[in-house]
């Protein structure tokens, strides 16, 4: 007894602390095997111009310059910059700086566990566990491996850095409510008007911050006594219920769906919103006992639901109106099963509701989980009497074989070939699953075993037959001489009704490039461009604005290559015509100070400028590369002027 009173004073201060510096370090470890992984999906296409990064300007171009989102994401491409020689050669640097991100989040969500425990525990002995169940079990949830091993996901992960620390000074500021009331509101307002165009600049679904904060109001939270209820509403309505009110007229601003959007996507609105009523469960499953097997990055397979097919789906829908109808209604008597539910759906929000977006990413459910993990670890904490002791070592034997099960998830993750063939086999429907083992198999077995995956996957999903293009990039790679002729034809008959794909103008373009280098004699620019217009006759691409671009932009390249300058800035000016871009400009620009037309591309120019984006930071990018082409189509005529200068002279 004697040593337990000497021992159990320093314990008892510093168990926490040394407890959560463990869980931190058994995640670091649980996720180091993946540092060996590489680039996926969308890491170089978003990441791939940092190789053009070099020096200030550069630098600035790059994180100007942003498409992933309507923002442009600046602050997460600027986080990007210190790897930039990095990328396409070693993904370990990224990797690194993703995981760290993670556990800065881990100790975030420490933090707000620990201020919302306070608040909604009586018994506050209980505390400590709280925190530390809640962090440890959110940091080791292999549901959530892909937000930190998917690089580009760093934009979800960084920008969750700033919601959470968003809401914990939100909750450090309210603690103020009842004694300083100004003051406390002035904190809670600097601490929304700060985080959140921080989180928004990162990714878009930062504006989720208020609602967030929304949420805790309605639940956990309790109304200030020392504050008139007249003021209180008033902030509340413009910092927290006019934010929400205006994302939710947003998403109401997406109905209907345009026809260009109907004939992307294999979804209506009303398919797309039961989908998701489904994956929602989906996602609650896997995320506490979906453990390893049907977890990846790859789900594009996922199957669309429709009331009319398959009846049975109004069930999942019909359940979570009912849990967010019973959550609105007891929130008051059952703060934490209410906050759980409202926090999970509002995280969703954006993502999973009527923007039309691809159905299934785990990587959205990095904030969202934090609801019903806080939740399952306060009821556990919460029993008491005689299954007190058993569900806490159930709880910390859940947690510890999460860790291991993170662990293997990472193994898998820094095994390239391994994990692209064990993707694929787990759902060989999925084409971004085929094109990723191909693209493994070029780098480790040779491109024959690529081009069989590519081959049999087309043959078993016709609707997918685009993927033959990269297929006969590759066979005119390494036999140049052969006769193509039939996967040629194959593909001129197939593509007018594929499947929509981002990616299929970019795989035409990487194929005219190919072909020139490798003097292929099945293919040439004309053969090219015969697949161009088989795509264009397909009524999913031909409805598309970004397909028409590229396609304008590809027979103003071809049209360059034979010399026909007219033809060329036709194309270029039709593909303006559809979407702007700074590519364009250039083409343009250099294509009339090719042809000696400088006052058409001045003017060329004006025109630019007085059609710059909206968006502040592409514009500044705009403006600037405008400038420089001005600049470029002075000296060129200047230099012309000498040469014709000389020659007079001689």
């Amino acid at each position: 007894m004697k040593i337990t009173r000497i021992v159990s004073p320093q314990w008892a201060r510093h168990w926490p602390a040394l407890t959560l510096i463990a869980i931190l370090a058994i995640a670091w470890f649980a996720y180091l095997p993946a540092l060996t992984g590489t680039f996926l999906l969308d890491d170089l296409p978003s990441l791939g111009d940092l190789q053009n990064v070099d020096d200030t300007e550069s630098a600035l171009r790059f994180v100007s310059s942003g498409f992933a989102g309507p923002l442009g994401r600046p602050i997460a491409l600027a986080s990007f910059l210190p790897q930039a020689s990095a990328i396409g050669v070693n993904a370990e640097p990224f990797l690194r700086i993703n995981i760290l991100i993670h556990l800065l989040n881990g100790l975030l969500v420490f933090a707000l566990a620990r201020m919302l425990g306070r608040i909604a525990l009586s018994d506050q002995r209980t505390t400590p566990f709280l925190p530390l169940s809640v962090a440890a079990m959110w940091l080791f949830m292999p549901l959530l491996a892909s937000s930190s091993l998917l690089i580009v996901q760093r934009m979800t992960t960084l920008s969750a850095t700033f919601v959470l620390s968003g809401l914990i000074a939100y909750l450090i500021a309210r603690q103020r409510i009842e004694t300083r009331p100004i003051n406390a509101l002035l904190l809670m307002s600097a601490a929304l008007i700060v985080a959140t165009p921080l989180a928004v600049l990162t990714k878009e679904n930062g504006a989720l911050l208020p609602v967030f904060i929304l949420v805790l109001e309605a639940t956990i939270l309790t109304s200030p006594k020392n504050l008139s209820k007249g003021h209180w509403n008033a902030w509340r309505g413009i910092f927290l219920v006019f934010p929400t009110a205006s994302l939710l007229a947003f998403l109401v601003r997406q109905i209907p769906y345009t026809d260009e959007v109907l004939a992307q996507r294999n979804f209506t609105l009303s398919e797309r919103l039961f989908s998701e009523a489904l994956i929602l469960w989906e996602y609650l499953f896997n995320a506490f006992v979906g453990w390893g097997g049907q977890l990846g990055p790859f789900h594009d397979s996922q199957r669309v639901y429709s009331l009319s097919t398959d009846p049975w789906i109004i069930v999942p829908a019909a359940a979570w109106v009912l849990a967010l109808s019973v959550a609105i209604r007891v929130r008051r008597i059952y703060p934490v099963a209410a906050f759980a539910i409202l926090w999970f759906l509002v995280g969703h929000l954006l993502e999973s509701t009527t923007i039309p977006l691809e159905l299934y990413f785990e990587h959205r459910n990095y904030l969202p989980i934090i609801g019903p993990v806080f939740a399952v670890c306060f009821g556990i904490l919460a029993l008491k009497g005689r299954y007190h002791r058993i569900a806490r070592t159930a709880l910390g034997t859940y947690i510890i074989i999460n860790a291991f099960i993170l662990t293997g998830v990472s193994s898998l993750w820094g095994n390239p070939l391994l994990a692209a063939t064990y993707w694929h086999g787990q759902d060989p429907a999925s084409v971004r699953a085929a094109t990723n083992l191909a693209a493994q198999q070029l780098s480790s077995t040779g491109p024959d075993s690529a081009i069989n995956t590519l081959r049999e996957f087309a043959r078993k999903n016709p609707e997918h037959a685009y993927v033959r293009i990269p297929e006969l990039n590759l066979a005119c790679a390494i036999r140049p001489d052969e006769s193509h002729a039939a996967l040629i034809s194959n593909l001129e008959s197939a593509l007018p009704s594929v499947a929509y794909m981002v990616r299929t103008g970019e795989m035409l373009d990487q194929l005219l490039s190919a072909s020139l280098a490798s003097k292929c004699g099945s293919v040439n620019a004309a053969i090219v461009a015969d697949l161009a217009n088989a795509v264009m006759r397909n009524p999913r691409y031909s409805s598309s604005t970004s397909y028409n671009q590229f396609h304008h932009m590809l027979m103003a390249r071809l049209a360059l290559m034979s010399g026909d300058i007219d033809r060329t800035l036709g194309h270029l000016s039709r593909a303006i015509d559809y979407l702007p871009s700074d590519d364009l400009n250039m083409m343009t620009v250099t294509t009339l100070v090719a042809a000696a037309r400088f006052e058409e591309a001045r003017q060329f120019i004006d025109d630019a400028e007085d059609n710059l984006p909206r968006m502040p930071l592409k514009r500044y990018n705009t403006k600037r590369n405008l400038d420089e082409l001005r600049v470029y189509v002075d000296e060129s005529e200047k230099l012309v002027e000498k040469s014709d200068e000389q020659r007079s002279g001689d």
